[in-house]
């Protein structure tokens, strides 16, 4: 009998984080039990679900609603006096089921039922995230070794959680950086399993030559304010270079403004995992202009693409770029340094520059394709079974 692997954490529709489970998922998949239950609301769509027999996956929203008559019937109530569309999971938590239920112990019991039917449980989240400690704590408890799998900067944890984290149990984290600020805590068993890309065999067939004579460069992420995309753009506003620009989120009425007064600034709209090849094909340079990162996940998508990198030095991405010529770092609260890097750039012969696409890949190939991060990933899952 297969063993039960439970993937859990804060598992929305769309994000690094969902990308990421979706190919811990996939790997699994094809050796034990799946389940991935989110703690947040998720869909049918998100880029977290693969299709697979041996995969399922639920919230706990979603649960507690199927379970009990009365809160489905709540939330059906609120959802026609509202006359709103989406589905009835999505006001389970409305105001009267909550003067009714204490929705904190339905979310543990919920919780610690499905933990206990299977073997290993891998959360995927931040050390702020909420449930960590009550699901390491109930592990622990019951025999069931946990992995951690971090996502974002590690700016500090909790003391007491670091004596749930060894022997048995460990953290993965993407960097030397976030192994640093995690071994302020000398309790926490740390292993370093960075990304990599689930649509590699796309990004490995773009041709390594450039686009044009001419530079294109190219931002792909989420647009909050700690990825600096505001910053960018206004620099990027006052040069000739065209900059191809895909993604959404909060900020995306202040991108789009951006982008209708310049007109070397692009923006594509937000793109499904299959189009962001398309996106790379487009461009030569991507620039991550991020204040705070763990991967991020784009970063390796370029160097699967053979893409040159423009940065600022933050997550995962000096240890990526080590012992390759790709040394262009610039600092997003000095727009002059992001102009002469560009400049830079500019002037390197075209072999230069195949060169150091080149090398891109290569260390992609080493380091961080599909067959390298899947090997570390069944290695720890089997050590810890």
């Amino acid at each position: 009998m297969k063993k039960k692997i439970l993937l859990i954490g804060p598992i929305s529709d769309f994000g690094g984080r969902e990308i990421e489970v979706h190919f811990i998922a996939s790997i699994l998949a094809e050796h034990y039990n799946v389940q991935l239950l989110s703690s947040t609301k998720m869909s049918n769509n998100s880029s977290a679900i693969i299709r697979h027999r041996n995969f399922t996956w639920d919230s706990i929203e979603r649960k507690i609603y199927r379970k009990n008559i009365f809160i489905k019937f709540l939330s059906w109530l609120t959802k026609f006096l509202n006359k709103r569309d989406e589905s009835a999971i999505n006001f389970v938590g409305n105001k009267i089921s909550h003067r009714i239920y204490d929705f904190r112990l339905l979310y543990l019991r919920t919780i610690q039922e499905i933990i206990l039917k299977n073997d290993l449980v891998i959360f995927c989240g931040e050390f702020k995230s909420g449930w960590l400690k009550e699901i390491v704590e109930y592990s622990s408890l019951n025999g069931i070794p946990l992995i951690f799998r971090t996502t974002g900067t590690i700016l500090s944890t909790s003391p007491d959680l670091g004596n749930f984290f060894n022997g048995r149990n460990c953290v993965l984290i993407h960097s030397s950086s976030n192994m640093q600020a995690l071994n302020k805590n000398d309790n926490f068993n740390s292993i370093i399993i960075d990304q990599t890309s689930v649509i590699e065999h796309k990004l490995l067939a773009i041709n390594l030559k450039c686009v044009s004579n001419k530079l294109t460069f190219g931002f792909l992420g989420r647009f909050g304010g700690q990825k600096g995309i505001l910053e960018l753009l206004s620099v990027m506003g006052t040069l000739e270079n065209t900059l191809i620009i895909a993604g959404d989120g909060p900020l995306l009425n202040e991108v789009t403004s951006h982008c209708d007064k310049n007109q070397n600034l692009n923006y594509i709209g937000k793109l499904s995992k299959e189009e962001v090849a398309i996106f790379f094909e487009k461009i030569d340079v991507l620039i991550i202009s991020s204040y705070e990162e763990a991967g991020p996940l784009v970063g390796i998508e370029a160097m699967a693409a053979g893409k040159l990198v423009i940065s600022t030095r933050v997550g995962a991405t000096e240890d990526r770029l080590a012992n390759t010529d790709n040394q262009f770092w610039f600092n997003i609260n000095q727009p002059k340094s992001l102009e002469r890097v560009i400049y830079k750039l500019e002037l390197l012969s075209g072999d230069k520059r195949y060169k150091i696409k080149k090398q891109m890949r290569e260390k992609y190939l080493s380091h961080y394709s599909n067959s390298v991060i899947s090997s570390q990933y069944l290695n720890i899952v089997q050590k810890h079974l």
